[in-house]
């Protein structure tokens, strides 16, 4: 025992590192230190907002009448169930989903089909048909409102001066035309993403699979629908998926182009929930419309996560 406490005493003997002084421990203080100002930039802008919209969610809140503020539970959604207003915008919704995605994926498909094979200026081509993707939304549907105007617009300019129309067609006007006018233009702006996403699923179809395929005697057809489209499916199933939680969440499009109108014939349930909140000043049924559409997009976006992770995305 002396022996053992003498070893330990003596200058030659090992000393411990202090637990505070642990490399890890230091490296990991390091670390949180670094990441701290965005965790405190992402509280601020991101959660905070995302906390005080929900507690609007369930409350009554009018600008109008802001002294009769206060909670009101499930009374906001219960009367979001039984507006028709919800309902109408809810099928806007989904009319626009369904047009813009299928469309622009269809087109897609074409142009990201014409686009793998190999011929003269085809960098440039990929070029040009991305253009509507890049130019900045905003500055994109304002061009086309301008050129949907009835009165001077450059499509009915161009139909008049071919001919072809009497009188001025009310693109943006007429309900049926605005919705149809909408989801034009947003398979405008969106087929480029479905262009490039099909390429790049079309870069890995084998070329030695098509070539014995075609020596067997099979068709460009039946090279494609029994080889080259299973082989992309999966790809093209995320593709739309990301697509339709984008378009559900336009916001740009229906409030540039037609405002919502006529007769709120384009407004989409973002866009409702916008006009209560922020036109008729209904802050809280506005907020519970909005975290609608949010639950909504969640469980759209857990079907895209899911599907990725079959896809061996995160494996």
């Amino acid at each position: 025992m002396q022996d053992t406490m003498h070893l330990e005493n003596s200058p030659l003997a090992p000393r411990r590192r202090p637990r505070w002084r642990a490399p890890g421990r230091h490296k990991n203080l390091m670390a949180y230190g670094l990441i701290l100002p965005s965790l405190v930039f992402l509280v601020a802008i991101v959660v905070y907002p995302l906390c005080v919209g929900l507690l609007e969610g369930f409350r009554y809140h009018n600008r109008l009448q802001p002294w009769l503020t206060a909670f009101n539970g499930l009374d906001n959604f219960i009367q979001a169930f039984h507006d028709h207003q919800v309902w109408l915008a809810l099928r806007t919704s989904a009319v626009m989903v369904v047009g813009i995605v299928g469309f622009s994926y269809l087109l897609g498909l074409v142009a990201g089909l014409l686009l793998n094979h190999k011929f003269r200026l085809r960098g440039v081509y990929r070029a040009l048909i991305l253009v509507p993707w890049v130019v900045p939304p905003v500055v994109s549907f304002i061009s086309w409102q301008w050129m949907l105007n009835d009165q001077s617009g450059a499509i009915n300019q161009a139909l008049s001066k071919l001919g072809l129309i009497d009188e001025p067609i009310l693109w943006l006007a007429d309900s049926k035309l605005a919705m149809v006018s909408l989801i034009l233009v947003g398979v405008w702006s969106r087929f480029p993403f479905m262009m490039i996403t099909i390429l790049a699923a079309l870069s890995s179809v084998p070329d030695d699979v098509t070539e014995a395929a075609s020596i067997d005697g099979a068709n460009r057809w039946q090279i494609f629908r029994h080889i080259t489209f299973p082989m992309i499916l999966p790809v093209s199933i995320i593709a739309t998926l990301l697509q339709a939680i984008w378009t559900f969440n336009d916001f740009g499009l229906p409030f540039v182009l037609t405002g919502g109108g006529p007769a709120n014939s384009t407004t989409p349930l973002i866009l409702l929930a916008y006009k209560e909140a922020f036109q008729r000043f209904n802050i809280g049924y506005g907020t519970s419309l909005a975290i609608i559409s949010m639950v909504l997009m969640l469980a759209l976006g857990a079907v895209y996560l899911r599907m990725q992770r079959r896809e061996g995305v995160y494996e």
